[in-house]
């Protein structure tokens, strides 16, 4: 099979298509036959060697996936060969024709979603859940506001479906450019403003009538925090998703003036109860229709060097959404 294998760490071009042969599932595995592999930040870092924990050398990045049950383990009662599914793991990294995945991590994939859309769902859906959810922890009942800070990307579209869930949440996002704020907003913000211009936060204060925002999902917290705690309510948290670098002039006294806090979202970080919640909330969604996965762009395994450039740096007129690699040119995407 056909699969990227990294030999050492350092710049994209070390992501290199090598053959290499099919696993073989243990007892408790799954062998999937991967259409569509997520392409995630982390797996930037990873690769780079900058990174805390890293991975060992040879390494095929990727964890996030969909595609279809080739053969499944002997213990393995719960998918069954041709099934369609997502995984919110994997044994051998997903950036590969073939990968085996624990068959804990192997979760049916209903018919009216695409691979791309399956392989959008662990790492960005994951993370809005439980950032929005375990860390923001927003009322059981009662109206708040939610900011996501950077919704036009796989995190930040699904912390807006999946805030959307629930009701009495009013959403704002913000994005970079004039399509990601029509991103946005169709996929279910109430209010959508451009963070490049430099009145936006104003306009995020007036729509809440001065009472600034509840809950923040911060995607680039090293730029954006010392806004975000102006941009707080009384009480309110800041869950940071993402952040690249130290933060210049932090003033600890805005957080003291509204006792408000600021709080980190690791995905690798979650409890095993986090977990399951996680994926049984998720499946659910699935099932009901109440999330719908934004595909952004598609990518070979030749081209996986040109997807790790793009998700640091996101093409001029880029559309958004969940980017991916696509290992096998004739499946169904």
């Amino acid at each position: 099979m056909k699969s990227i294998l990294v030999r050492q760490f350092g710049g994209p071009e070390v992501l290199v298509v090598e053959e290499v042969p099919i696993p073989q599932p243990g007892s408790k595995q799954v062998l999937v036959k991967v259409y569509s592999a997520g392409v995630n930040p982390v797996e930037t870092y990873q690769r780079s060697g900058q990174y805390a924990a890293l991975p060992p050398l040879p390494w095929v990045p990727g964890k996030d996936a969909a595609g279809v049950v080739e053969s499944v383990g002997s213990d393995v009662t719960t998918v069954k060969p041709h099934q369609r599914v997502w995984l919110s793991a994997s044994d051998t990294g997903t950036y590969a024709q073939y990968c085996l995945a624990p068959a804990a991590s192997v979760h049916p994939l209903p018919d009216k979603y695409t691979f791309a859309q399956g392989a959008a769902l662990w790492t960005p859906y994951a993370t809005a859940y439980h950032g929005l959810f375990h860390i923001g922890q927003p009322p059981d009942q009662g109206k708040y506001t939610l900011l996501v800070h950077g919704a036009s990307g796989g995190v930040g579209i699904a912390t807006l479906q999946l805030a959307k869930i629930k009701p009495d949440v009013t959403v704002i996002g913000t994005a970079g450019t004039e399509e990601g704020v029509k991103l946005v907003l169709s996929n279910g913000a109430d209010f959508a403003f451009n963070h490049r211009e430099p009145n936006y936060a104003n306009k995020i204060m007036e729509v809440t009538g001065g009472k600034g925002v509840n809950i923040i999902l911060e995607m680039l917290a090293n730029v954006n925090l010392n806004n975000d705690l102006a941009l707080l309510a009384k009480g309110g948290c800041v869950c940071v998703v993402g952040n690249r670098g130290a933060i210049d002039g932090f003033n600890p006294r805005l957080l003291m003036q509204k006792r408000s806090s600021v709080r980190g979202v690791m995905l690798s970080q979650i409890t095993d109860q986090e977990k399951k919640e996680i994926i049984e909330g998720l499946n659910s969604a699935l099932v009901n229709e109440k999330i719908n996965p934004t595909e952004g762009l598609h990518y070979t395994l030749t081209d996986a060097p040109v997807s790790h450039n793009h998700i640091i740096n996101p093409p001029s007129g880029g559309q958004g959404g969940k980017l991916t690699i696509h290992p096998w040119k004739e499946a169904q995407l």
